[in-house]
C-alpha cells in the first residue's frame, strides 16, 4: 500500500465528522471567557444557577456551557458544583498574573478563519495585522498571551546561547520585540547584557511594561519605527533575536532583513530565529502548516519555510554555522531554535 492509499484508509464519515466538529471545543473556551465563567468561579465551587446569576445568563446554556468546560478538564465538578481547577485558576482568571485568555476571549481567530475560501481564493488577507495601526491594536493582546507561554522555552534558548556562562555583556538587538520575552530571558541570564528593543511605538510601550515587571527597565533601550526601514547601525550587536517574526514578514522582507542584521552584528555574532518549520516537503508537521494557512488570513506576504530555505537565506545573508536548537514548544507547537553565526 502506497502513502496515498494509506491516507485514504484512514479518511472515514466518522473521522470527517470529527474533524468538522474540533471547532467547537475552542469556541466553548472563547465563551466562557468571554462570559467571565472562569471569574465568576473564583470565590469557590458555585452551581450553575450561581454561576449563570453572576454571569446574566440563561441557566439552560450557562449550565450546558459548565459541563462541556467540565468535559474539556477546564473545570471540576462534585455535585452540583461547579469550580476552578488548578491550571483554570492559574491561567484563565483574569487577574492572574499568568492570565493567558486575552487573545482566546477576543472574535479575531473566529472572523479570519472565518474567511479562509475567499483568502485562498484571493491570496490576500483577511486584516494584515504586521501594518502599524492594526500591529499596534493588536499585538499588545497577543503578547500577554505568548509571554506567559514563551517564558519556558526563551529561558532554553538563553541557556543554549550561553548567556552568562560563555557569553557575558551581551549587546543584543530583539526586533521586532512585542514583550520581549526572548531578551528578556538572555538579560537575566547574563546580568551584563544590554538589550535595544525595536518594535511600533505602540508595541513598545508595553514592552517597557514587561521589562519593567521583570526588573529590567534600566538594561533596556527602545527602537521605535518599522522593523524594514529602522536603523539598526553597523556592527553594534553581539545578538540579534528574531521571536516569531519571519512567518508575518515573508521571503523577500526577511531575506533583507537578515542582510541587514548580518551589518549590524560584530564579526562572530549571532543570529537567534524563532519560528514554525515544516519539513523539506511541506507534507508536515500539521501546526506548521496551518500555521501557514493563518499567515495566508492575516498577513500580505506570511508563510512558514522550510529549515533548508533558512539555510540558503542566511548563507546569502553573510551567516554561517547554522545550528537547530530543541527549546521544546512554543505555544503548544513544537518549534526548535535556528542559531547562525555573522562571518
Amino acid at each position: 500500500m502506497n502513502a496515498s492509499d494509506q491516507s485514504a484508509a484512514a479518511i472515514t464519515p466518522h473521522a470527517l465528522l470529527q474533524l468538522h466538529m474540533a471547532m467547537a471545543a475552542p469556541r466553548v473556551l472563547t465563551a466562557a471567557l468571554q462570559l467571565n465563567l472562569f471569574d465568576h468561579l473564583r470565590a469557590g465551587p458555585a452551581s450553575a444557577a450561581a454561576v449563570a446569576a453572576a454571569a446574566g445568563t440563561s441557566l439552560r446554556g450557562t449550565r450546558m456551557l459548565l459541563d462541556a468546560l467540565v468535559a474539556l478538564g477546564l473545570l471540576g465538578r462534585q455535585g452540583p458544583a461547579y469550580s476552578l481547577v488548578e491550571g483554570a485558576r492559574t491561567y484563565l482568571v483574569r487577574d492572574s498574573a499568568d492570565y493567558v485568555g486575552a487573545l482566546m476571549e477576543t472574535d479575531a481567530l473566529w472572523t479570519a478563519w472565518g474567511s479562509l475560501t475567499e483568502a485562498v481564493r484571493s491570496g490576500r488577507p483577511v486584516v494584515a495585522v504586521e501594518r502599524q495601526e492594526r500591529a499596534e491594536a493588536f499585538f499588545p493582546i497577543l503578547i500577554r498571551s505568548l509571554h506567559v507561554a514563551n517564558r519556558a522555552p526563551a529561558a532554553r534558548l538563553a541557556a543554549a546561547l550561553g548567556a552568562g556562562r560563555t557569553h557575558h555583556g551581551l549587546q543584543v538587538v530583539d526586533v521586532g520585540a512585542g514583550s520581549a520575552v526572548w531578551s528578556i530571558a538572555v538579560a537575566e541570564a547574563d546580568a551584563t547584557a544590554r538589550v535595544t528593543a525595536q518594535d511600533f511605538p505602540g508595541v513598545l510601550r508595553e514592552t517597557a511594561g514587561f521589562a519593567a515587571r521583570h526588573g529590567l527597565a534600566g538594561r533596556f533601550a527602545y527602537l521605535p519605527g518599522d522593523l524594514n526601514t529602522v536603523e539598526f547601525g553597523r556592527e553594534r550587536f553581539d545578538l540579534a533575536i528574531l521571536g516569531n517574526i519571519v512567518h508575518s514578514e515573508g521571503e523577500a522582507s526577511s531575506r533583507r532583513l537578515f542582510r541587514r542584521l548580518a551589518a549590524a552584528l560584530r564579526p562572530g555574532g549571532r543570529i537567534a530565529i524563532l519560528d514554525f518549520f515544516p519539513g523539506d516537503d511541506r507534507s508536515g508537521p500539521l501546526p506548521a502548516l496551518l500555521f501557514a494557512l493563518n499567515m495566508l488570513l492575516n498577513t500580505e506576504n506570511g508563510d512558514t519555510f522550510t529549515l533548508a530555505q533558512y539555510r540558503d537565506w542566511l548563507t546569502e545573508a553573510g551567516f554561517g554555522d547554522m545550528t537547530t536548537v530543541d527549546i521544546g514548544e512554543q505555544a503548544g507547537i513544537p518549534a526548535p531554535a535556528v542559531i547562525a553565526t555573522r562571518l
